[in-house]
């Protein structure tokens, strides 16, 4: 039997094609996605219905091998260490393709893989306590915070170049400063503990108390 003369496809290949695309040039392109399948434009559309749907499936991949590298949970049994946990393993998820979180935000997020991810934050924070209008407020100040925090680990160390003369504080600042490569991660630290500390604050029991006083 004679082999194939185009390659096989599967949604799974296409976006997985597509997410290297992004990965290199920062978007793709139906041709140009074609080009690295080694197939023609129109088979593609045979699999998936058009670029929304290949965002969303580069979506589900980044979500799918997040969930596959181990438990978002690892740190204990309190909410708080739970949630910087979360937070710190999808950073790490989507830090890896950090060019990709442009595409991502600006679709809703409909695919299985990346709504259990965000399911397990929510039930983290329903069952601690939180209220539905809080629940929803927790994950998206996690969920902005890690966004932003994702595409910073993937930034220079020196993210900022200051002109001594111009900008003197923030050039002094980082030239003398020796934080050993880890700016991203300690910024990102302090970070996701001051959400954490402010929606500690939002639990019923810390309201009633705090108008007590």
């Amino acid at each position: 039997m004679g082999r194939p003369r185009q390659a096989i496809l599967s949604p799974e290949k296409i976006y997985r094609a597509a997410l290297e695309l992004v990965d290199q040039f920062g978007d793709f392109t139906l041709p140009s996605l074609a080009q690295r399948l080694n197939v023609s434009p129109s088979s593609i559309y045979h699999h998936v219905q058009g670029r929304p749907e290949i965002i969303n499936g580069i979506r589900s991949v980044i979500g799918s091998d997040a969930l596959a590298s181990g438990d978002f949970f690892t740190a204990g049994p309190e909410w708080q260490d739970r949630a910087a946990a979360w937070a710190r393993s999808y950073r790490s998820a989507l830090g890896q393709h950090a060019k990709a979180i442009p595409l991502l935000v600006g679709e809703a997020v409909t695919d299985k893989a990346t709504l259990d991810i965000y399911e397990q934050l929510a039930a983290l924070f329903a069952g601690a306590g939180f209220g539905h209008n809080d629940v929803v407020v927790a994950v998206t100040a996690l969920d902005s915070f890690m966004l932003g925090s994702a595409l910073d680990w993937a930034s220079p160390e020196s993210a900022w170049v200051a002109d001594p003369a111009a900008q003197p504080a923030l050039h002094d600042a980082f030239t003398q400063a020796s934080l050993d490569g880890r700016r991203s991660d300690l910024g990102f630290e302090v970070g996701v503990r001051a959400i954490i500390a402010h929606l500690e604050t939002l639990l019923p029991g810390r309201q009633r108390a705090a108008t007590s006083r």
